[in-house]
């Protein structure tokens, strides 16, 4: 489906009347990566605080939802974020995604590339110099829209487990 006005009109800033509506969205998060990497994730409710914190856009955090008549249907967590004060760095400033997630039942209508399109309108807005986030490895089909909407690969992370040698 392609985006349209009325699609981007939807998204919004979280206020604190949805955050039942994103803490139930990140237990399908929390419940989808532990399905993913079962060895290092499970399920688990998000700490109330820290969303709380992030309505209220401390630390540089800010949460857009997008919302349809039925409700909140999604949301994306981001930071503006800075480079780290190592000499090999171009200082500047980044928008980091920490969370996005779409409820599984409106999967397809276009909202994760909504909210993407406007993580990245935000990130203008704050003079950021690039956009970063981070996927499970085995999370194909973030992978292929996060890849849809112009991200590359640009560092690896790699580990192993060490109890089972």
């Amino acid at each position: 489906m392609k985006l349209n006005l009325f699609t981007l009109n939807m998204i919004r800033k979280a206020t604190q009347n949805d955050l039942p509506a994103i803490q139930n969205l990140y237990s399908i998060l929390f419940q989808g990566m532990a399905e993913l990497e079962p060895d290092y994730m499970q399920e688990a409710k998000q700490d109330e605080a820290f969303i709380q914190s992030v309505i209220r856009e401390e630390n540089d955090f800010t949460v857009f939802v997008v919302e349809e008549e039925a409700g909140i249907q999604g949301f994306a967590i981001v930071q503006l974020q800075h480079s780290p004060p190592y000499n090999s760095f171009v200082q500047q400033h980044c928008v980091y995604l920490l969370d996005l997630v779409v409820n599984p039942e409106t999967r397809g209508k276009g909202y994760g590339k909504a909210l993407i399109q406007r993580v990245k309108e935000w990130g203008i807005e704050k003079q950021a110099a690039y956009f970063e986030l981070s996927v499970l490895t085995r999370n194909t089909q973030a992978i292929a829209l996060y890849e849809r909407e112009g991200l590359r690969p640009f560092n690896q992370s790699m580990r192993m487990r060490l109890d089972r040698e």
